[in-house]
């Protein structure tokens, strides 16, 4: 029976270090940093072992795995389901496979540097907004050609793709002023996660130009629990307003429960409307009114811009041009009287 090649893992076990070091280490990279000492031990246990270099993985730069790498926080939104499709659907297009993980699985950086510097993939879209700026930037330091930002803009990263969010609360903003509300509250996420600070700001400044009287809470997160934690302390609030904009569709549905249990009839004493759409918003009740955005597009999107690093292009910054769409359903009217 053939004795079985040593690999990577099987040196770093014996070296007692982490793998993506192993391989940095015996290729030279500089981005390898390791005390002489165990440099040594890494070396030395590579020889003991007959470890010899896989050469398909070394010829990441050289030759492509015909592989993208999809990075997601997870599938509790319906927006994540709707990225990984476009994804999905626009690699098969250029003859890629795609790997999906999530923060569930690890480590993030790891993950990241795991995938792409062993020659698993040749680049990785990351859609989380839970990985801090400082860290991505020294992720795309290294690996200028390889990462790809998915709905989040890092200042000095010129890789991502966003959408049209600011204008998404805008539209929001304006329907209801249109309905006749006065008084509109925006229920937004925290401030650390990009598409929340965008959408907050395309928020306050639609009301500032319609001259409405708006004010904005900020909540931990930016699930349902979010949503409805939220609606509840505006709802309980002195002077509650006529109408609440949930940042995210999941807190568009907290929002609604909230003013079930408070007692609060949508749309007859206060109006409700979430920025993103799902197709579950039609099985609410009242069925939800929702700015969709286009998350199918922002997926295909970041798998073109991949093929242009990838291929030598030059990295930038991508805003996809659809414009956002209001779905008018049964949780906006007019304030009451």
């Amino acid at each position: 029976m053939a004795q079985r090649r040593p690999t990577l893992r099987d040196v770093a076990d014996a070296a007692g270090v982490h793998v993506s070091l192993v391989s940095r280490v015996l290729r030279n990279d500089p981005r390898g940093f390791a005390s002489e000492a165990t440099r040594a031990r890494i070396l030395r246990a590579a020889e003991e072992l007959g470890y010899r270099a896989d050469v398909s993985a070394r010829g990441l730069r050289s030759s492509k795995t015909m592989t993208l790498g999809l990075l997601l926080p997870g599938f509790s939104s319906p927006v994540y389901s709707a990225i990984a499709h476009g994804v999905e659907e626009r690699a098969t297009r250029h003859g890629y496979g795609v790997v999906l993980g999530t923060h569930a699985a690890g480590d993030p950086h790891e993950t990241i540097s795991d995938l792409v510097m062993h020659g698993r993939v040749d680049a990785m879209l990351v859609a989380s907004g839970r990985i801090e700026d400082a860290a991505l930037r020294r992720l795309v330091g290294r690996l200028p050609r390889s990462v790809v930002l998915v709905n989040r803009q890092v200042r000095g990263i010129a890789a991502s793709v966003v959408l049209r969010d600011g204008d998404a609360a805008a539209s929001a903003v304006a329907h209801l002023v249109g309905l006749g509300h006065r008084s509109i509250c925006g229920v937004f996420g925290p401030s650390t996660l990009d598409t929340m600070v965008r959408r907050r700001r395309g928020f306050t400044r639609a009301a500032r130009a319609l001259q409405v009287e708006a004010s904005t809470l900020e909540v931990a997160d930016r699930d349902s629990a979010a949503g409805y934690e939220g609606a509840v302390r505006v709802l309980r609030s002195r002077r509650p307003p006529t109408a609440l904009v949930a940042g995210t569709f999941p807190m568009g549905i907290g929002v609604l429960a909230a003013a079930r249990d408070e007692g609060v009839a949508v749309p007859a004493e206060v109006s409700v409307l979430s920025v993103h759409n799902d197709q579950s918003a039609d099985y609410l009740a009242p069925r939800l009114t929702t700015v969709s955005l286009p998350a199918e597009s922002l997926g295909a999107e970041a798998v073109e811009l991949a093929m242009v690093l990838t291929s030598g292009g030059t990295a930038r910054r991508v805003v996809v041009p659809d414009e956002p769409q209001l779905l008018v359903r049964e949780s906006t009217a007019p304030p009451p009287r």
